[in-house]
């Protein structure tokens, strides 16, 4: 770059031009987007908006990025240089930019199945790959490490990784834009830094991109980023970390992009860890992810938007003085920081940590067991995932049956997003009966339709009294019916706010603590079906 012109300027420029082009462009977009059916509509479950609100910020974002690089070129046509050196690539990374943003408008307009995005994902990240945008040797702590053959897997993971948990936290007015900006914003100093300047124009390009569109889309947002602009996002930070720490001498240490990420990724693993450990699909929706536990501890709106701007800063600012001063330990530090901050304050992570913590528990004490303790162990696990409500005496009503009736298992797991509610609790002896000797009973829970939860049982077939111990269940689980179904019916049929819920379903179970009324605290918990329906597997 010629010496009188500062590397840093041309961002700023292509910056400053992002900022005003995505003002201009977002309400022409929207409009067009309201008119050809791209919106979200409400649903009083989980999208709770008043009314059909545009999802175009892809398509805002890819135009602003365009036209300001461009600009900026023509503004200075000399570090035209930049984009001549680069653009087989430049071409590449464009049609895959185009390819996301349209699989996102599919997905918007008509919706998809996750496998099927998944498929898409893989095929145009491939693509992307294919024309020297891999990841072939990375640093950990100052050692090289040649990643040969297995360069393309793991930049494909690295990508997908970015897209998806991008994607994940797009869930609050804002929030995505927001983190998307800082980081942005932080590759392009680090860029500027390590000498990459055509990624540090298109960073800083992105950055001032979503600084314009959250204009329209704080809260109260009128315009949605859409999956078309949340999994846009994810793609450029996957391969702009990447070029910002891999081009030229790579000199670049593996923690940068994973601290700049480091809020998404977090968010994330802490959903897969939620699911994968209580048994569900990982594509289960739920209200666990970062937004949903500070929206409960009262972060509401613009406050929600600072506190994720807050611990994004924090990364993004680790990340830039990691660079600076070349030291991995001085990012990591401020990312475990971010992460440590959130999990001891029980803002978000302490529930699946405790998951963590249990499930290794369980497994390094069942190695230092003789045989007989094994088979007279019993394990027990109770999590409260999402919410403040008390299942506790309802689970300790089924642990009473099954302890009463010699069951090997009894599961619990609740999940009902628009209560903001999640329940997870086990126990279990050690050692199950062999698979030809046991029974199991799944019971899914469901209301007018609608699955959020699941009850399991397993015990050890014994002829007549199996079938005895399954009539005395069913009663249970009968007697248990009612009150549930009537409280969650009620919430669904009048969309009540569920917070005004706890105070009046709290005083009903206080007034009950007594051993004779403990048949209403049963009443209470297996209500959670409308209908109780299951498959029973004999040997």
């Amino acid at each position: 770059m010629p010496p009188e012109i500062p590397p840093i300027v041309l961002p700023m420029i292509a910056g400053l031009l992002g900022i005003g082009l995505s003002i201009a462009l977002t309400p022409f977009v929207r409009h067009y987007s309201l008119r050809l059916g791209l919106v979200d509509y409400p649903d009083r479950r989980r999208k709770l908006h008043l009314q059909p609100v545009a999802k175009c910020g892809g398509i805002v974002l890819l135009a602003t990025l365009l036209i300001s690089v461009l600009l900026a070129f023509l503004i200075f046509p000399g570090q035209s240089i930049h984009l001549v050196q680069q653009s087989s690539q430049a071409v590449s990374l464009g049609l895959g930019a185009v390819a996301i943003t349209l699989l996102g408008l599919i997905d918007d307009r008509y919706g998809l199945l996750g496998r099927q995005k998944l498929v898409a994902q893989v095929l145009i990240c491939l693509g992307i790959i294919s024309f020297g945008f891999s990841i072939d040797t990375v640093q950990i702590f100052g050692v090289p490490i040649d990643l040969g053959l297995i360069a393309w897997p793991v930049t494909l993971v690295w990508l997908l990784l970015c897209i998806n948990s991008v994607n994940l936290i797009d869930g609050a007015d804002g929030m995505c834009s927001t983190v998307g900006a800082i980081a942005f914003a932080a590759v392009a100093v680090i860029s500027s830094f390590t000498g990459n300047h055509m990624e540090a124009i298109i960073s800083a390009s992105l950055a001032g991109a979503l600084v314009g569109f959250l204009f329209f889309n704080l809260p109260p947002a009128s315009v949605f980023l859409g999956d078309n602009g949340s999994m846009l996002i994810g793609l450029f930070l996957g391969v702009l970390t990447m070029r910002a720490w891999f081009s030229k001498d790579s000199s670049m240490s593996i923690t940068i992009p994973l601290v700049l990420m480091a809020i998404p990724l977090f968010d994330s693993a802490m959903a897969v860890v939620r699911r994968k450990l209580t048994g569900r699909s990982v594509f289960t929706v739920d209200r666990g992810h970062l937004h949903h536990h500070l929206i409960r501890r009262g972060f509401q709106d613009r406050a929600l938007v600072g506190m994720i701007a807050l611990f994004s800063s924090v990364t993004a600012c680790g990340a830039v003085a990691g660079v600076m001063l070349g030291s991995d330990w001085i990012s990591l530090a401020t990312m475990f920081f971010a992460i440590g901050s959130l999990v001891v304050s029980k803002l978000f992570g302490f529930a699946e940590f405790k998951l963590l913590y249990k499930r290794a528990e369980q497994s390094l004490t069942s190695l230092f067991m003789t045989a007989e303790q094994a088979r007279s162990q019993v394990h027990q696990q109770v999590v409260q995932l999402q919410g403040t409500r008390n299942w506790d005496l309802m689970w300790q009503s089924l642990v009473e049956f099954a302890d009463k009736h010699s069951l090997s298992r009894v599961q619990m797991d609740l999940n009902m997003p628009w209560l903001h509610e999640g329940f997870h609790a086990q126990w279990n002896k050690r050692e199950l009966p062999e698979s030809s000797e046991r029974w199991v009973l799944k019971f899914p829970l469901m209301l007018q339709g609608e699955h959020y939860g699941v009850l399991e049982f397993i015990g050890k077939q014994q002829e007549s009294e199996t079938l005895l111990t399954l009539a005395q269940l069913t009663e249970l689980l009968d007697s248990l019916h009612s009150q549930l179904e009537a409280f969650v019916g009620d919430f669904k049929e009048n969309n009540t706010n569920p917070d005004s819920l706890d105070d009046s379903f709290e005083h009903q179970l206080g007034n009950r603590k007594s051993v004779e009324n403990l048949s209403f605290l049963q009443d209470s918990a297996a209500a959670v079906t409308n209908r109780v329906t299951g498959a029973v597997d004999f040997p």
